[in-house]
């Protein structure tokens, strides 16, 4: 395919995912955090609307997916499955070879975004979903992710893993990601240790992804290895975990993050997803004072299934046009044959108009 066919088809798919977003202040309290500076930044913003412009948003779409379906879907280490109780946690994956590919750049080009990896519930308790994150210009891509981390996501269902302080830098250095870290050596007694897991393995995630590397990531304090970070062992470079021990089974992509703006039409939802048979559910329901109602839903299918350590990009398109303007919630949901109840699911808020 040539370069004005590939572009073309780009624009075709991504205008679908991105169109009528609206911008908020979130690329203006990320450039605070890893460029502060004496002027007042808004710290509190408006969930409603996307966090960036409408080129972020497109580079957001073609990263996040790309990395979560190769980089992200393909680790080489892999660990022992978590139960579904959340009582059992996967053993810390350490990297016995350190020897990981060199990014092809650090500093991300104007509308580039990086998939940051926050925390959100599932059937075993904690697991990572992934936001994208706009890369402000002139900052690399691994202060952003760092910063991302210790700040709030957009989407209200998930919260950052960081808090203020625990992230003090991070570089790519001969293969390896240096982090030094302010965070407690110890796990705090509010924190279980699942939770405690999956807050370093959103750092691992979130840096390799900055880095479009597989990199293993050496926590330290005081430019020294640190033994712990929350009560995990650190005292090798730290590689990302399995995919499905970690990362939630199901993430919406597109629309992207809650509050985005339609014209009432053709609205096409993407994500990516590992369920049975690569099902996916996704239902349009409406918030109303006497009981949410299901108002469209349609099956769909990921792109690839048989490998259980990896998730595969999946795309619905639902026609909205007969419907009401307003405030909806956007479900996607794996398939659910163990008949239990609680299936991995993604939503987001969108408005009709």
């Amino acid at each position: 395919m040539n370069d004005r066919l590939e572009d073309e088809r780009l624009r075709r798919l991504l205008s679908d995912a991105v169109c009528e977003i609206e911008p908020t202040d979130r690329l203006e309290v990320l450039r605070a955090r890893v460029h502060p500076s004496p002027r007042v930044v808004p710290m509190s913003r408006s969930r409603s609307w996307y966090a960036a412009t409408g080129i972020i948003a497109t580079a957001a779409v073609i990263g996040i997916v790309a990395y979560v379906t190769s980089v992200a879907g393909n680790q080489d280490d892999t660990v022992g499955p978590a139960t579904d109780s959340g009582t059992a946690l996967p053993s810390a994956t350490i990297a016995t070879d350190t020897a990981a590919p060199q990014p092809s750049r650090t500093t991300a080009p104007k509308g580039r975004a990086v998939p940051v990896f926050y925390l959100g519930h599932g059937p075993r308790g904690d697991v990572l979903f992934h936001e994208a994150t706009p890369v402000p210009i002139g900052v690399r891509a691994l202060d952003t992710a760092l910063a991302g981390l210790m700040t709030d996501p957009l989407d209200p269902d998930y919260h950052a893993p960081w808090k203020p302080g625990w992230l003090i830098s991070a570089a790519l250095r001969d293969g390896v990601i240096h982090v030094e870290v302010g965070a407690p050596a110890r796990r705090p007694a509010s924190m279980t240790a699942r939770t405690a897991y999956e807050t370093v393995q959103s750092a691992v995630y979130s840096f390799q992804a900055a880095t479009h590397s597989h990199a293993a990531v050496l926590f330290e304090r005081s430019g020294r290895t640190t033994p712990t970070v929350l009560g995990v062992p650190t005292s090798q470079p730290v590689s990302a975990a399995r995919v499905t021990d970690v990362l939630s089974l199901v993430n919406i992509t597109a629309p992207d993050p809650d509050g985005a703006r339609y014209h009432r039409g053709r609205l096409v939802i993407s994500g990516t997803n590992n369920g049975f048979e690569a099902t996916v559910s996704v239902r349009l329901v409406r918030h109303d004072p006497s009981g949410d109602t299901t108002v469209l839903s349609r099956p769909g299918m990921a792109s690839g299934t048989g490998d259980p350590d990896r998730l595969y990009p999946w795309k619905v398109v639902l026609d909205t046009s007969g419907l009401a303007p307003g405030r909806y919630l956007v479900v996607a949901q794996n398939d659910d044959p163990s008949g239990r109840g609680n299936p991995p699911t993604d939503t987001r808020i969108i408005v009709l108009r």
